[in-house]
């Protein structure tokens, strides 16, 4: 990532759901302006979520995720929809798509005793019982669970160029019904849309606009920590597991928010920091510290200095802070062969110093003198639901890669089963006894 980009965890997800062969891919592909995702007649060519990052105002930021049909078949099938599932825990918005004669064709044999239908999903008569809205039950169930973690949810008729007239004018009545009845349904909207016309393209872009405010209404690295004019220090230790010729994001989030409050921010390594000291002194509003490095730059600055981390800052930032806090507590009570799950949100190669893998799990065992099992997951893999339960605390990273909407899933796993949660930076805070000192300002 460079300095021009937006992070993906920043950007709002904006995910394509439906059965193999709906035109999800294709519809991707339109909203995208590239043919990124493979489109076939053959029944499930997209195997795993493609991703693409893109504008689209007034939204901002997207990134938009295909994903493989929900209803496929046999044991590899059952994988794929395994992944799909898995989007859910960063969609911000649902795209739901049904073919346009599917639509048509569950609409046509709905009997007068709705029972009798079978299982599906049924919104309250429009007018009497000629008008309803019945989803089939594989698109039914989606749309439960988009409303089970509160995402807003568009329902998409797609194939709409396969439509005749009379049965383009019967779904174009139905859906101007629709929306003097907009209140009754649960979706932000439905639309007719065709990838090989591009009918749709533009009203689906446009209808995101009411939700521009995921976007503006989030906060920001340092909200209420910086004002025009403070010197905010950032220790940034550049050793073997350092990415080589660059910044970890974090470290490039501070600096560029910072530059947003119209603070200045002074960019060091430890060993450069007592010099910066020596110049500024009482003028530096704020120290933030590799977590790694938490000691000794506790034991080089005055004790009256605010100190906190990168780490504990995305806590903040992603809205954990006091979760983790909590978990902090679990740390002293560990007991030999308790199993500690140590989360990552991106994946990358593993050095020998590697703070997940190695630094952190060697701190825990100095200091709770106990002999743990260590449990290890990176990127988008997280650990699967039977084995959270034998895990007695989970750690995470700052998840600086993750939405925040993804890091609240995550969280909320383990705090729906009662086990503790933290993250690196609070972690090794509380190893260091300044944990109190690191959030005091925050």
């Amino acid at each position: 990532m460079s300095l021009q980009d937006t992070p993906q965890g920043e950007r709002i997800h904006i995910a394509f759901f439906g059965r193999r062969n709906a035109g999800k891919s294709s519809f991707f592909n339109a909203i995208a302006g590239q043919k990124l995702s493979l489109t076939s007649e053959t029944l499930g060519t997209t195997t795993d979520p493609v991703r693409k990052s893109m504008e689209i105002l007034p939204l901002g930021p997207v990134l938009l995720i295909d994903t493989p049909g929900f209803d496929d078949e046999g044991e590899l099938g059952s994988m794929r929809v395994e992944r799909t599932k898995e989007v859910l825990r960063e969609t911000d918005i649902a795209l739901l798509f049904l073919p346009a004669k599917d639509f048509l064709s569950a609409k046509d044999v709905l009997p007068a005793r709705k029972e009798e239908q079978g299982e599906g999903f049924f919104l309250s008569d429009i007018e009497g019982q000629e008008e309803v809205l019945f989803l089939p039950e594989k698109e039914a169930s989606y749309l439960r669970l988009f409303q089970e973690n509160k995402i807003p949810a568009f329902l998409l008729l797609s194939q709409a160029d396969k439509l005749s007239l009379e049965e383009r004018g019967r779904i174009e009545e139905w859906i101007e019904k629709w929306i003097s009845r907009k209140k009754d349904t649960p979706f932000q909207g439905i639309f007719l849309v065709s990838s090989e016309t591009k009918e749709g393209v533009e009203a689906v872009k446009n209808a995101f606009a009411p939700l521009a405010s995921l976007q503006e209404e989030k906060k920001r690295l340092f909200h209420g920590l910086v004002e025009p004019g403070d010197f905010v220090v950032l220790v940034t230790p550049i050793d073997e597991s350092a990415p080589k010729g660059r910044l970890i994001l974090p470290q490039q989030m501070a600096i560029r928010d910072i530059l947003d409050y119209n603070g200045i921010p002074l960019v060091c390594q430890v060993e450069e920091l007592p010099k910066i000291l020596e110049n500024l002194g009482e003028k530096i509003k704020l120290v933030v510290t590799d977590s790694q490095a938490f000691s000794k730059v506790n034991q080089t600055l005055p004790k009256t200095m605010p100190l906190t981390s990168f780490s504990i800052l995305m806590a903040r930032y992603k809205g954990f802070l006091s979760y983790a806090l909590e978990g902090c507590a679990t740390l002293s009570t560990l007991e030999d062969g308790d199993r500690v799950y140590i989360a990552e949100g991106c994946s990358h190669h593993r050095q020998c110093g590697d703070i997940g893998t190695v630094k952190l799990p060697r701190m825990l065992e100095k200091y709770t003198g106990k002999k743990l099992q260590f449990v290890y997951s990176e990127g988008k893999g997280f650990l699967p639901e039977e084995e959270q339960e034998r895990v007695k605390i989970m750690i995470h990273c700052g998840a600086c890669m993750l939405s925040e909407k993804e890091v609240e899933s995550r969280y909320q796993d383990f705090l729906r089963k009662k086990i503790p949660i933290c993250n690196y930076g609070l972690a090794m805070a509380k190893m260091t006894g300044i944990l109190e000192r690191s959030i005091e300002m925050l």
